[in-house]
Order: C-alpha cells, then structure tokens, then sequence
C-alpha cells in the first residue's frame, strides 16, 4: 500500500461535497458551463444533476495550483475520485472508497427528502441537541432553532443556535402533501436565497488557504491534510451538508471528516485482500474498529498538590495533562501511520479513532508503550485505559452507532479492571529504593526527592510550565531529534522554563509567546515535522493575522489564566491567597466543580427519532412522508445515532466549555475567577468565592441556551468554600462530592423521578434544584436589603434553621426517617408559628409581612415556585447572606 495513495484517498474524501458550499455562494459558477468540470456530475435523462461536483472539482484545480504538494503530482486522478464520486461509473479502487465512504457518513439522514428551487441556498442547518430525546423532551416532531450562517468562533455569535423568528425564517408550506396532522410537519427556510452568506464563508476559507500557501511553501501532504480539519471547521460548521430532507442536522463540516475517517479505514482494509474489491459492499463484516481511549486518575494528578504548589502549579499540572492526552493520542496515530483525520474527537483526556478493523494488534502495541510511559512518569496515578467496538456497513447505514458506543464503553470499564496488566511481574511489585524515606515532596507528597532538591522533579517542572503559560500565545510540537529541538529554541529565542518534552514519543513542545513578533523566526525553521497550535483568541484569527510556521497548523482553547488578570502588590498574577483575601464578607477561596448530567446516556439512548408511516406519492414510494406512529399512546422511535451525529454532539459541547465559557469570566462581574479546567463535558473554576455561585448560575443558564432549552439536557455542579491553608487537592474533592449530591437530590426528594433527572447545585453543603436556586438567590436578596435595619430577622432565622437541622439529624439517626421524610414532619412545626410571629412583630407593612410568608411557609415568589420544600435549603440563603456581610474574622 502506498502512503501517498492513502493520503491523496482522503484528501479526496475529505474535501468530496465541498462544492457544496461554492455552488451556493455562486462562486466557480463558470464550472456549470465547463464540459469537463459537468462531466464529474451525475446524469439523468441526459441531463446532469448534483451539479455541487462541478464546483468541487474546480475547487480541485484551485487548491491543487496553491500547493506544491499537489501542483507537481504527475497522477492527478484524486481530482476525479473526490468530484465524481456520484457519477457511479469509477474504474479505481479509490474511487470507489470515497463513493462508499459517502453513502456511509450520509446513509443516517432523516427520511423526507424533496425538492423546492433555490432549497440548498434558503435552509439553514439544524441543531441536533434540539432533537435529543431521553424522557421529557416530549412529542415535538420538528424544531425550531437554526445555526446561524456564519464562520465557527468560540463567541456566541458563531456558537449558538437563534430561533428561527429571530433569523426571519418562514414555515415551509408541507412539502410532501400528506401529513394529515400539521403539527407533525415543519420545515423553516430563508425568504431569499442566501447566497452573500455563502460567499463570504467561501472567500473566508479560500483566504485562509491562500495565506497557508503563501506561508508555508513546499508545504508536505500529510501536514496540509491535518490543517485542512481547522479550516473547514471554520467556515463550514455552521453549513447544512444536505438541505432537500426534512430535518438538516448534519453540517458540511462532520459530513466531510467523518467521510475521510471512514475512507481511511476501509480503504485500508480493502488494501489487505487479495482482491481488494471483493467483498467492499458487504454490510456485516466488521471493517473499522471504534477506539475510546480514555485516560483514569488525571483529575487526582491535577489536583493532588498542597497549597505550596500555588495556583502556578496548578495551572501548569492542569495544561500538562491536557497536553500529555493530545501527544498521546496523536502518537497512536502516527504509530498506526494514519493520518489525523482517524481522530474523530480529543478532547476532556478521552478520545475516539476509526481504525481500520486489523489494526487491533498495532493499536494495543501503541497503547502499551504509552502506557508504560504513564507508569514511569506518575508511578501508575494515570492510566490509559481502552475500549474497542468492532463496526459495520450495516451500523452506519441504520444510525445504529450508538451501540458501538456503548461496546466500546463497556470494554474501556473491563479495561481499567486491569490496569498495567502487561507490566505485571514480580518486579512490578519490589518496593521503591532511590528515594529518601526522611524527605516528600511539601507539593505533591512523592517520595522522589533527590537530595538537595525543595521539591520533585515534575512539581518544579510543572510550575516552570505554569509560569510560562500565563503569557503563551501557541505551542510548538516538534516531533523528531533533540538537536532540531535546539535549533528551534535558539531560532525563536525562548528560555528552557518554555521547553518541555515527550522523549518517549519523540515530541517536544515549545511554549511561544509573543507570537505576532516572530513571523520571520517561524519562518526561518523551514519546513518540519509538527504542529502549531495556536490557543484561545489566536485560535480564532484568519490565517492573514497568524504568523504560520511550515508545519500542521491547528487550534485549541486553553482554561488558561489570564496574563492581564488581577495582580497583588508585587506586580505577580493572583494566588490562592489573594482570591481568598479579595472576596467579599468572609475571607474564602471557591471552588466549583460542574459537569452535564447523563451524557453516556445521550449517546447510547438519546437519538432516537420519530417514526413514520411510508405512503405512495405520484405512483412511488415515498419514506418519510406518512403520519407519525403511535403505539400504546406513545411515539415509536428508531435509532438514528450516526458516527455523523455522535461527533457532532461532541464537537458542540467541547466547543461551548473550552471556548464559549472562558469568555464569560471577561465580564467584570467575573474578573475573581479563574479557569483552571475547561473542556469536553466539564469545567473546575476557582476563585474568590462570592463570585462563583453566580458564575455557576450563568453557566447552567447558557447551557440552556446553547441545548435550545432541550430539558433532556442538564448541567449539575458543587461550590466549596474554603480556608487559605486548606489544601487545594481536598477543596476538589470536596466540590466534586458536593456535584454528586447534587446529582442525586431529585431522586431522593421524589422517588418517582428517574435516575436521570439530576439538574441541581449544591452550594454551601447545601444541595437545590437550579429552580430553587433561584428562589434561594431572592431570598437573599431580601435579606441584604434590609441588613441595615433589620439584622436580627436574619439571625432569627439561622437560629430557627438550626434547630430544625438538629431535629432532622435526630429522626433520620434513631427512627431511621429518610430525609424528606424527616422534613415532612416540620412541616407544620414550631418554626411555622415562631416565624410568623417575627413577621408580624418585626414588619409593619403588610405587603412585606405577605411576601416573606409567601416565600418562607408557601415557597412562591414573582411567580416561581419552590419544587422542594423552602424550610429545607433556607440554610443556603441564610448562610450566604451571613458570609457576604462577615466584616471580621474568617482570615485563617
């Protein structure tokens, strides 16, 4: 097999519907016109129709003049397998990959398909999360947000799907003309054809490759082909990838890479038979392999550390680790010699590849030497677990991914019974000798502590790196030789606090700051074997503002602290202290930990859509346009978790955590705050601690926003409070037994709900549904009003709360009550008749003695309503309120 054929295989996959994108901004409009370029597109009745392969193959001719890599190929028959691929009529192999390829990543759109004049140029795409269904998503058949048309940034413009009102979307008159039920049928679409938006994405991507060949001359195949992902991300993200079906959920972008993903593997499988075209078109044996490597005990290595370690070094543990997942991964790939675009996601230290199917053995080889790095470098804290699903044709033509999904998680989990078993010898277990057993480290606690030295190795490392981070705007991955390493850091003038490696697997990383400075350095290191990514803000610049090195080009948003940031009295970012210092009533550092509710479940059970009756229409079949089907009163559904889909969801979250909410801490309201974790799934926030509740509010709150207010998806949380000395490592913990409290309240307040209602917070030891939060939060609003003039109702009510505590406490201790149980039997106690006595000695107004007996004894206000008991959680408005007013003490 030759490995230029392989990459020119998915360059051509990769870029196969791109036309799709020109053809609806008008640009290459000559191309409909040119006999060559309509002779890749597919006949009928003579005519020729998919009319997109025309533009893409003059976009073939574009890209293949800007680089060299292309421009001087002496076969250029890619051209015709990435364009002509729906003609049906190919002679190669190849060809015949990508056409297949195709049908796969495609195979899961939604049946409805029709045709309207200028439909590809008036439908915007729409949201796959508006569509998640688990339990109380109800029987809505259609959807009514839309992504707006605009280049992918991390800021909400870019980000979050609008309501179709807001975009001046119309209904769609029905298309099929035979859905009884009108509720069952919508579909939202422009007045006009939208082809300006369409051509300023195009230009905008053509730019940026412009730019790349300008800067990057002789750029190499292999590395053009893991920047093309970055760049199509950009400016086809937001793009429908088919628009005559009645739902559009799948972007330009997923379609593209999961196509080259899928190409990648079966070509290569194809390549191992004898006959390489024999058997290509049978559905059920197993030619790609779903990989999840998922690495255990990273959360434990961040946070494990004293408050000696300082916020530098948590920063630093916390960028390493996130790092050491992406070189890991990317190792693999390069062991197994496949290009990039096997990732399907990596993100959150867990990631997905598409393998080809026997690639199990090579795969598990890779896995273990990056294992016994792990095993080295943390002494066995961190492991990289594996779970590995064997997947079919028939898999992706039926949506049927998410039990791949789910084979795979279920293998990663029998994986981390068995941590290190290769390693597994009597040497293993011989016990440790060069260490001091008088000496630990006063970070971490590890016994490597060489004689001299104030702490280990990887501590004082990991707080150099942390140091550098604060004002690193890319990082530079060399893979290769320490030497070219050398010549790289003298070229772009860095210090060795910037340098740190991956020897193991032959990477090294280069901490750049100050990059727009070092346009002719980057420059003059030639073209090599690596990747720069660029972070945060410079992620999102067009190519034109980038300084670009000859290398792959990619981007990542960082939780990174801010260099700009607060600073204490030495002109030094803030530290633990100064957070802790710097808050509000009671001197205390916050802590927040919040992460979605149910995701596993979202992948394995929650794509499942409506299914509909087949009718005949105009003497044919037409799938999709019947009637919805109902049985025992209920919806019948069918599974449509495409590997489209799957990594769609993905994308979108990790997009929303690690680029959406690190710009809410630039508000003003949040400039105590830092990041020290945000992607995949998850965030960790610290900060001073008056801030955070309202942060966890507004997170939640755009998550909301971002799922279309889908209440199938939710976002829990825990906030902890604590001393300055207090070490940060069991701050963590405690904020993450905090988020499982949380998680768990709904269930025990009401046994009917299921396992997966969660949606709640817990904050001050003190757990509420978000809708009680916001209840708690006018409480204490009330109460801050009134501290001048009436303190003591304020003291009154921490008194009453405590002893309704103590009396909980007793009953759930001796009688064996549960807890609303327990609660239930004061409902109607001496605390009801107590209070409204205060009310009515303490309050003259009426309307003001009516509002806090409406809130306290009836949990209503302004129109919400307590889901569980106030009396319950009124520790948390009490207490909060106590903390913000604390003006002595609490400085320990």
């Amino acid at each position: 097999m030759n490995k230029e054929t392989l990459h020119l295989v998915v360059l051509g996959a990769l870029l196969h519907d791109i036309g799709k994108l020109f053809e609806r901004g008008d640009v290459f409009a000559d191309a409909r016109k040119d006999p060559i370029y309509l002779g890749m597109c597919k006949e009928q009745a003579g005519n020729p129709t998919h009319l997109h392969a025309a533009h893409t193959g003059a976009f073939c001719d574009w890209i293949e003049e800007k680089f060299d890599c292309l421009r001087r190929r002496d076969d250029r028959s890619w051209k015709r397998w990435c364009a002509a691929h729906h003609r049906e009529d190919e002679g190669d192999i190849e060809a015949t990959i990508i056409r297949l390829a195709d049908r796969l990543s495609s195979s899961e759109r939604d049946e409805g398909i029709y045709y309207k004049p200028q439909i590809h140029k008036k439908t915007r795409l729409e949201p796959v999360m508006e569509r998640v269904f688990l339990a109380k998503n109800g029987d809505t058949f259609f959807s009514r947000y839309r992504y707006p048309l605009v280049r992918l940034t991390s800021d909400k413009t870019g980000l979050f799907p609008v309501k179709g009102t807001e975009l001046k979307l119309k209904e769609m008159e029905n298309a099929g003309g035979n859905i009884k039920n009108p509720r069952e049928w919508s579909h939202l679409i422009s007045d006009e054809p939208m082809s300006d938006a369409y051509k300023a994405l195009s230009s905008g991507l053509m730019d940026d490759l412009s730019i790349l060949s300008e800067n990057c001359p002789g750029m190499e195949l292999e590395n053009l082909l893991a920047t093309l992902p970055m760049i199509l991300e950009r400016y086809t993200a937001n793009v429908p990838s088919a628009t005559n079906i009645r739902h559009p959920d799948i972007s330009l972008f997923d379609h593209l890479r999961t196509t080259a993903a899928i190409a990648q593997a079966l070509y290569l499988f194809q390549m191992e038979q004898e006959n390489p075209l024999k058997g290509i078109n049978v559905d059920d044996e197993p030619k790609w392999l779903l990989a999840c490597g998922d690495f255990s005990g990273i959360q434990k290595f961040i946070y494990n550390l004293t408050n000696k370690g300082a916020a530098k070094g948590l920063r630093g543990r916390s960028f390493y680790v996130q790092y050491f997942c992406r070189i890991c991964a990317n190792f693999i790939v390069r062991e197994l010699e496949l290009t990039a675009l096997a990732q399907l996601y990596n993100s959150g230290g867990k990631f997905y590849l598409l393998l080809p199917a026997h690639f199990k053995t090579g795969l598990l080889k890779a896995r273990q030497s990056v294992n016994e790095w792990l095993l080295k470098e943390f002494g066995g804290e961190i492991f990289l677990g594996l779970g590995i699903a064997e997947v079919t044709a028939r898999m992706f033509r039926q949506g049927a991914m998410h039990t791949a999904w789910k084979q795979t998680a279920e293998d990663l989990e029998r994986d981390r019974l068995n941590k290190f078993r290769e390693f597994l010898s009597p040497a293993f277990f011989e016990p440790m000798r060069d260490f001091d057993p008088t000496k630990s480290c006063p970070v971490c606690g590890s016994r490597r502590m060489k004689d001299r030295d104030e702490k280990c190795a990887a501590c004082a490392r990991l707080e150099t790196v942390g140091s550098s981070l604060k004002d690193t705007d890319a990082i530079l991955t060399l893979w290769g030789k320490e030497d070219e390493v050398k010549r790289a850091k003298s070229i772009l003038q860095l210090g060795d606090g910037r340098i740190f490696s991956f020897s193991a697997f032959g990477a090294y990383c280069l901490l750049i700051h100050h990059i727009d400075k070092k346009r002719e350095c980057l420059s003059s290191l030639g073209s090599f074997k690596g990747e720069c990514v660029f972070l945060n803000e410079f992620a999102d610049r067009s190519f034109k503002d980038l300084p670009l090195p000859n290398c792959t080009i990619s981007g990542m948003y960082l939780g990174k602290w801010e260099r700009d940031r607060q600073k204490n009295d030495n002109g030094d970012a803030w530290d633990f202290n100064d957070y802790a210092d710097n808050s509000t009533g009671i001197k205390r550092l916050g802590i927040l930990r919040m992460d979605v509710d149910n995701l596993g479940l979202v992948f394995i059970n929650g794509i499942n859509f409506p299914q509909r009756n087949h009718v005949t229409l105009k003497g044919k079949r037409a799938d999709g346009w019947g009637d919805v089907q109902r049985s025992n009163g209920g919806i019948v559904r069918k599974p449509m978790a495409s590997i489209s889909r799957m990594v769609t969801l993905s994308r979108q979250l990790n997009n929303f955590f690690s680029g959406y909410v690190p710009t809410l801490l630039k508000e003003d309201e949040f400039d105590k705050c830092q990041i020290v974790y945000a992607g995949g799934d998850d965030l960790f926030v610290i900060g001073s601690w008056d801030q955070l509740p309202l942060l966890a509010k507004k997170v939640r709150n755009e998550f909301k926003k971002f799922c279309c207010f889908n209440p199938d998806f939710s976002i829990s949380g825990g906030l902890v409070l604590q001393r300055k000395k207090y070490p940060i490592y069991k701050g963590a913990q405690l904020a993450g037994h905090a988020e499982k409290r949380a998680k768990s309240l709904r269930k025990i307040w009401n046994k009917s709900a299921s396992e997966i209602e969660k949606d709640a917070f817990c904050f001050l030891e003190v757990p509420v549904t978000w809708e009680d939060f916001e209840l708690a939060e006018c409480i204490k609003s009330m109460l801050e009003s009134e501290m001048e003039r009436n303190k003591g109702f304020l003291s009154f009510l921490i008194r009453m709360n405590a002893w309704n505590k103590a009396f909980v406490h007793s009953v759930t201790r001796q009688r064996g009550f549960t807890l609303p149980e327990a609660w239930k039997r004061i409902e109607y106690g001496a605390w009801r008749w107590r209070t409204a006595y205060q009310l009515r000695r303490r309050y003259n107004d009426e309307a003001m003695r009516k509002q806090w007996a409406d809130i306290l004894f009836a949990g209503r206000h302004n129109g919400r309503e307590a889901t569980i008991p106030v009396y319950s959680w009124l520790e948390l408005p009490l207490r909060w309120t106590d903390f913000l007013h604390r003006e002595k003490g609490g400085k320990s």
